[in-house]
């Protein structure tokens, strides 16, 4: 776990630190593992919850403008502690499918944060379609996509260039 935890932070860290002012770092994270309920919006299980505290163990000293959210209960607990820890708002999204409206939220949060970097957090379909709009190629986008809950990966969007995408894994390693 260690191992990944500083091949998370030196990502990070690499990605913050080379950004040139109309660079857009995005960190795109997959709710975490949501508990076994019959709620049709369950909150998050035991490895979800330390799934999200390993995201704010991995994000450590890596500035961050803004945390992003869908409304979903997974989206929202799997980024609150790193707002809490870092004293920030939340800021909510919603989407529908529409692939226009997804790419007008998406233009919006990088038009708002220019240079900066943000964390993303909603369920996988949310990811992949504002990742394609972000120019992320389909291989990479499906490589989080396929992989589940307490997946991450950094998107560096900067106009006229290609999207850069690496990925990001946080899953904890279970102890034996």
């Amino acid at each position: 776990m260690l191992k990944t935890l500083m091949a998370i932070l030196f990502a990070a860290g690499t990605l913050a630190a080379k950004a040139d002012p109309e660079e857009t770092t995005i960190i795109f994270v997959n709710s975490a593992e949501m508990e076994t309920s019959v709620s049709p919006d369950p909150g998050l299980s035991q490895a979800g919850k330390e799934q999200a505290a390993q995201l704010v163990n991995s994000l450590e000293g890596t500035e961050i403008a803004s945390i992003y959210s869908t409304y979903a209960n997974r989206s929202i607990g799997t980024v609150t502690p790193l707002a809490e820890k870092r004293q920030q708002q939340l800021q909510y999204f919603r989407l529908n499918g529409d692939q226009e409206l997804t790419s007008t939220v998406f233009k919006d949060m990088i038009k708002r944060n220019k240079g900066k970097t943000i964390v993303v957090c909603g369920d996988p379909e949310h990811i992949d379609a504002m990742m394609r709009a972000a120019g992320v190629r389909v291989k990479d986008a499906r490589s989080l996509h396929d992989k589940g809950s307490g997946q991450a990966l950094v998107v560096k969007v900067n106009k006229g260039r290609p999207a850069l995408a690496q990925k990001l894994n946080m899953n904890i390693q279970k102890k034996v």
